[in-house]
């Protein structure tokens, strides 16, 4: 992208809507505007957004800048770092990651990957495998953000979306679950004694699983805990795409009120380096609230199509900056698609009425209660008055 083609427009960050005082529920949505924030503050905007579908992924979050759109966090941080030498004057601090060594960048890259990985499983986890948390803090936080129908079935399915993921990485209880779905489809059909059996072995397995919880969850803070030290920020006092994506993770395990905080409480408990410095990133990029981020209203799918008509200049005297060629080509299709949509339903209607005729019916003997009233109109269509006229002439 040369700089004599760089859109002149602000950049646009669609994310999952927030929750529990942080800007977004998912961490790469919430690790995205933590980087903003730092590397851009002041320059962007954010829109709240349900439908992933939107973004040129299917996946949020995904940022638009001009005609450009671009979509997961690893491609919006390159993209947002591209612009520093686009127009450093605008964008001075876009890089974060510009004052790092060569095998500094090959760290990061490769911490980066963990982070989502590993972290992820936790936050995923805590989130949506754990009943108790599912139940009675995600599922009704999810099923807010959505009209109905959808707030029925897509909180459901967006669990079922990590299912595959948790339990490839041993955090969700899979057999004692479907054993009990077995044994609950026919309730009349199961013995007291079997019963009880089922649930002293759902005791056991939930005690046994939630100390697989805390030990995965120990190995795993155990090593960003020692990554860290004794240090401000994973790189020195370089604050960098890493300290990003950490603490975007670590805030999702602690600003929840989960119903069941057994992670939280052993990240309180125990690594209070990891703890402070989630917090530190949090109030370098947000401060004490999250006040200061500009929300932009999500536009309607519909009207947003529909390209806007051009004001009166004599209300403005503020000069119309020049369009490029990107921005003509763009109206043009817009103009065309929306010219293309009304001709088309013109032609439908056309059609359809071309099958349509008026038949008047006389009044039969049969109907001498009805003599002398007004003939009948009935609708019918071309292919419904051949087929009467061929019952007619047979019988």
């Amino acid at each position: 992208m040369d700089s004599e083609t760089l859109p002149t427009s602000g950049l646009v960050l669609h994310i999952w809507p927030g929750q529990w005082d942080l800007p977004s529920f998912d961490p790469h949505c919430l690790a995205t505007v933590l980087y903003l924030q730092l590397a851009i503050p002041g320059k962007y905007s954010l829109v709240e957004c349900a439908n992933p579908d939107s973004s040129p992924t299917g996946q949020l979050p995904f940022l638009v800048h001009g005609q450009y759109s671009v979509g997961s966090f690893a491609g919006i941080v390159k993209y947002v770092s591209g612009l520093r030498n686009e127009d450093y004057k605008t964008y001075p601090d876009a890089n974060l990651d510009v004052r790092l060594t060569a095998s500094e960048r090959a760290q990061k890259t490769a911490w980066v990957a963990h982070a989502e990985s590993h972290l992820g499983d936790l936050v995923f986890h805590t989130l949506y495998a754990n009943g108790e948390n599912w139940v009675k803090m995600t599922h009704p936080a999810l099923a807010s953000m959505f009209p109905v129908p959808q707030k029925y079935y897509v909180p459901r399915r967006m669990r079922n979306s990590y299912y595959p993921r948790l339990v490839a990485a041993g955090l969700w209880r899979q057999v004692v679950e479907e054993e009990k779905s077995q044994k609950e489809k026919f309730p009349r059909d199961v013995k007291p004694a079997e019963r009880a059996k089922l649930s002293a072995n759902t005791t056991l397995s939930q005690a046994f699983d939630k100390e697989k919880v805390l030990a995965k969850a120990g190995y795993e803070l155990d090593i960003y805990s020692e990554l860290l030290g004794g240090k401000r920020f994973v790189f020195q006092d370089k604050l960098s795409t890493v300290d990003v994506i950490v603490a975007a993770h670590i805030l999702l395990l602690v600003y929840p009120p989960f119903s069941d905080p057994m992670v939280k409480d052993l990240l309180t408990e125990s690594y209070p380096t990891l703890l402070t410095h989630s917090r530190k990133v949090h109030a370098v990029a947000l401060g004490s609230n999250t006040s200061q981020l500009s929300y932009d209203a999500p536009s309607s799918s519909l009207w947003a199509i529909i390209p806007a008509f051009p004001k009166s200049s004599s209300k403005s005297s503020s000069k119309k900056p020049e369009e490029t060629p990107e921005d003509l080509q763009f109206r043009r299709m817009r103009w065309g698609f929306v010219g293309a949509a009304l001709g088309s339903l013109v032609v439908y209607g056309m059609l359809m009425a071309q099958h349509i005729e008026i038949v008047r019916v006389p009044a039969t003997e049969s109907n001498e209660e009805v003599a002398g009233e007004e003939e009948d109109v009935i609708l019918l269509s071309p292919e419904e008055e051949v087929e009467e006229d061929v019952d007619t002439s047979s019988s």
